[in-house]
C-alpha cells in the first residue's frame, strides 16, 4: 500500500493490496491496538473533519500507553458540507460526543484539537441558533480542551485558524492581474446640493465617487489634478501610514527586510490583528512598497486566480466606509453588498463585523429602512356600568350625499356596546359638539369619561370647554396608535361593511340607510357581552319589524299596564342580572383577547434619558411618502408614564409628547443627543 501511494507510482489496486488493507483494518480493530474501556480512567477524544465527512478516535491511557477504545466516521449531508472549516470541526466534536455518549457521560474527557475553536464557542457571550444548541450539548459533558500541534494531530490545517463569525465564504470575484491593483484612485465628481423638504434644511454636501484601478485610468492617472484625489490615498501616504500603524508596522518590516515568517513567540504577545495576519503569512506580499493580501477569487488552491487587496490602516478605514456606504454611488446598501464591494480592493481583519457595525450605526439607514417593531403586551381597561366610558371617533370622508353629509360621528358605550352613528357634513369642532349635545347627551345624559384619538376636532378649545362644562373626563389615545381606541375602531370596520351591501348602486344615499343598519347592529348579540346592546342599555329587546307580520302565540293580555312600581322593580332586576352576566363576559373576553394578543408580544422597557427612534407614518401634502423616512429622531425619553407610554422630546426647546412604546425603538447611531440630563426629568 505504501508503494502504490508513492509519487509517480501508478495506482493499481490488486488482490495483494486488498489483503494488506484487510490486515491493516484487522490490526487497528483488535488487540493490542484496541482495548476495553476502564470506567475509572479519563477518556481522550480526538476529532477531525474533511470536506465530505467527520471522524473521531476515542482512547485511554492504560498501563502508560494510549490505547484506542473506538473509532467513528460519518459522511456529511449536503447542508453540512456547506459549513466553513471551523464549523465542520465543531460539528465533528458534537457528532463524536453523541456517538460515544454511553462512554463519556459523567466521565472526565480530554478533547484534543490544534485550535481554540471549541473554547471560543464556550466563551461566546450571546449564542443564538445552532451555536446555542451546540453549547447546550457541550454543557452536558465534563470536557477539558487542550491544544496539540498539527504535526502530531491529524486534524485539518484550517482548524488552527481564528474561529469565523459566518459560514459564508467571502471570497468570490473575477481575476485581476497584479498591475491592475498597484495603485488605487478615488475619483470625485462635482458636489450636489439638495434640500430636504421635511426639515427645510439643506443636506450636507455629498459626493459621487467611483474606485478606479490603474488599468482603468491608464495614462490619465498622471494627468489627474491633485485636487481630485482623496487626501492621504496617494501611494506615498499609504506606505507611510502602514509603517506608522502599530498593528501593521511589524508585518511590513518583516516582509521588507527579513522576508521570513516570524516565530509564534514573536507575535503571541501582539494584538489580534497581528495574529490574524500572521496566520495568513503566505498570502501577504509587498507591491510598490505597500502591503497587500492575496484574495483568491474562486478556489484557494488555484494560485494563479487572485486579486491583491490593500491592507487598510485604521486611520483610513472611516474613509473607506464613507465612500462605500454614505455617498450616492454607494447607495446606503446593506453590510453584505458593502462587503462584497470593499473586498474587491481592501482588507483588514474582522472586516465584516466592522462593516456590519457601521451600517447598524448609520442614522440614514435606521430612519429609512424597516426596523423590527415588537409590539408590547396588551393593556386592559375594564368598565362596570353604562355611560361610564364612551369612545368617540369620526369615520370618513365618504361620498357626499344628497343631504350634503360626508362624515359619520360614532359614539360607543364601552360597557353596553350601545353605539350611535350620526351623519354630519364636516368634522369641525362646532358641528361635533352640537351633535353630541343635541343627539346624544340630551337622550342618554353625560358620560363620566369621553375617550378619543388626537384628532384636530377633539383637541380644539371648544371641545375641551364643552367637556369642562359638563364635568366630563376627556382622555385620548397616543398618536398613530388606534389600538388604544379599539372598540370604536372595530365598529367602524363593521359599519363600512354593512353600508357596502346597500350602497352598491348608489353610494350617495348611505346616510339614509345609516339608521336602519344601526338598528340591526344594536339588536344583535355582541360577542363581548353575550347580550344585545338594547338589552344592556334599556333592559329589553326591541320589537323588530318582522315580528309585526308573523303570527304571535296566545298569551296574557299585554295591553294591560302593570303596576308602575312592580314594573320598575322587575326592569331593574332584569337589567341588574344582564349587567352581572355582561361583566362576566367582558372580563372573560378581555382575558382571551389579551392572551391571544400577547402570544407575539415582547415586554420592553425604556430608560429615562435614553435616545430613541420614533415611527412616524404621517403624510404631508406635496411630499411623496414613499420617498420619506418613516423613523424620525433621535428623541430622548424624558419621563415614563406607565409600562407602555413614554414622554419624549426632540430637543430642549420643543415640548414633550406622549407616545406608545410600539412606536419607539432604541437609538444605536453615532450621534446621540447630549442636551438631556436625568435630573431635568
Amino acid at each position: 500500500m505504501h508503494k502504490i501511494c508513492e509519487k509517480n507510482s501508478r495506482f493499481a489496486w490488486n488482490d495483494e493490496c486488498q489483503k494488506a488493507f484487510q490486515q491493516l483494518k484487522s490490526a487497528l480493530t483488535s488487540t493490542p491496538v484496541l482495548a476495553y474501556p476502564l470506567p475509572n480512567l479519563p477518556f481522550i477524544l480526538d476529532t477531525d473533519a474533511s470536506d465530505k465527512a467527520v471522524g473521531a478516535v476515542l482512547s485511554q491511557i492504560q498501563d502508560g500507553l494510549e490505547r484506542v477504545i473506538a473509532y467513528m466516521s460519518k459522511s456529511m449531508n449536503i447542508h453540512e458540507q456547506a459549513y466553513c472549516v471551523t464549523r465542520k470541526e465543531l460539528l465533528a466534536v458534537i457528532i463524536a460526543l453523541k456517538t460515544f455518549h454511553h462512554y463519556l457521560y459523567g466521565q472526565e474527557v480530554l478533547l484534543r484539537t490544534d485550535n481554540a475553536a471549541v473554547s471560543w464557542m464556550k466563551n461566546l457571550k450571546k449564542p443564538t441558533g445552532q451555536t446555542a444548541r451546540w453549547l447546550e450539548e457541550l454543557g452536558t459533558y465534563n470536557l477539558t480542551v487542550t491544544h496539540r500541534a498539527g504535526r502530531k494531530h491529524s486534524n485539518a490545517d484550517a482548524l488552527s485558524r481564528r474561529p469565523c463569525k459566518s459560514c459564508e465564504r467571502q471570497e468570490s470575484g473575477n481575476h485581476t492581474s497584479d498591475d491592475e491593483t498597484d495603485e488605487i484612485q478615488l475619483e470625485e465628481t462635482d458636489f450636489v446640493n439638495q434640500e430636504l423638504h421635511e426639515n427645510e434644511e439643506p443636506t450636507p454636501r455629498i459626493e459621487i465617487v467611483r474606485v478606479c484601478t490603474r488599468s482603468q485610468t491608464g495614462n490619465q492617472y498622471s494627468a489627474t489634478p491633485s485636487g481630485y484625489c482623496i487626501d492621504g490615498w496617494d501611494p506615498d501616504s499609504i506606505r507611510q501610514c502602514q509603517l506608522e500603524d502599530l498593528d501593521m508596522s511589524l508585518i511590513v518590516t518583516y516582509l521588507q527586510e527579513k522576508k521570513n515568517k516570524p516565530d509564534w513567540d514573536q507575535v503571541s504577545k501582539g494584538t489580534s490583528f497581528q495574529k490574524t495576519i500572521w496566520r495568513q503569512w503566505d498570502r501577504l506580499t509587498i507591491n510598490n512598497g505597500m502591503l497587500y493580501r492575496k484574495f483568491y477569487c474562486s478556489d484557494k488552491d488555484d494560485v494563479d486566480n487572485f486579486k491583491l487587496q490593500l491592507l487598510v490602516p485604521k486611520s483610513h478605514q472611516k474613509t473607506v466606509f464613507k465612500y462605500f456606504h454614505d455617498v450616492p454611488s454607494a447607495g446606503h446598501l446593506g453590510p453584505d453588498k458593502m462587503l462584497s464591494r470593499i473586498q474587491q480592493l481592501f482588507y483588514w481583519p474582522a472586516m465584516k463585523s466592522s462593516i456590519t457595525r457601521y451600517c447598524k450605526e448609520c442614522d440614514q439607514c435606521a430612519a429609512r429602512k424597516s426596523l423590527k417593531r415588537n409590539k408590547a403586551p396588551l393593556g386592559q381597561y375594564l368598565v362596570g356600568e353604562p355611560m361610564e366610558r364612551v369612545a368617540i371617533d369620526i369615520l370618513g370622508p365618504l361620498p357626499l350625499t344628497k343631504r350634503q353629509n360626508r362624515y359619520v360621528l360614532v359614539l360607543c358605550d364601552c360597557f353596553s356596546k350601545w353605539t350611535e352613528a350620526y351623519a354630519i357634513p364636516d368634522q369641525e369642532s362646532l358641528t361635533i359638539a352640537r351633535t353630541i349635545v343635541n343627539e346624544f347627551i340630551c337622550r342618554f345624559g353625560s358620560p363620566l369619561q369621553l375617550h378619543s384619538d388626537q384628532g384636530r376636532s377633539f383637541e380644539a378649545k371648544l371641545f375641551q370647554d364643552l367637556c369642562d362644562l359638563l364635568k366630563i373626563d376627556k382622555t385620548r389615545s397616543t398618536s398613530q396608535h388606534p389600538q388604544s381606541n379599539g372598540s370604536v375602531e372595530r365598529f367602524n370596520r363593521t359599519l363600512l361593511s354593512m353600508l357596502t351591501f346597500y350602497c352598491q348602486n348608489d353610494q350617495r344615499n348611505w346616510d339614509e340607510i345609516l339608521p336602519q343598519v344601526m338598528m340591526a347592529y344594536r339588536s344583535s348579540v355582541h360577542a363581548s357581552t353575550g347580550q344585545t346592546p338594547n338589552m344592556m342599555m334599556f333592559g329589553r329587546n326591541i320589537f323588530l319589524p318582522m315580528e309585526a307580520v308573523i303570527p304571535r302565540p296566545d298569551g296574557p293580555n299585554e295591553s294591560t299596564s302593570p303596576e308602575t312600581d312592580k314594573y320598575v322593580n322587575e326592569l331593574q332586576d332584569a337589567m341588574s342580572k344582564s349587567h352581572v352576566l355582561a361583566r362576566k363576559h367582558l372580563k372573560q373576553n378581555s382575558e382571551y383577547q389579551k392572551r391571544h394578543y400577547d402570544l407575539k408580544a415582547v415586554k420592553r422597557e425604556l430608560q429615562v434619558g435614553q435616545a430613541v427612534w420614533l415611527y412616524d407614518a404621517s403624510k404631508k401634502k406635496g411630499i411623496c411618502h414613499k420617498l420619506t423616512s418613516k423613523w424620525k429622531g433621535p428623541y430622548v425619553v424624558t419621563r415614563k408614564i406607565d409600562d407602555i407610554t413614554y414622554l419624549v422630546r426632540r430637543s430642549k426647546k420643543q415640548p414633550g409628547k406622549v407616545y406608545h412604546i410600539d412606536r419607539l425603538l432604541p437609538y444605536q447611531g453615532r450621534n446621540p443627543p447630549t442636551w438631556f440630563s436625568s435630573r431635568k426629568a
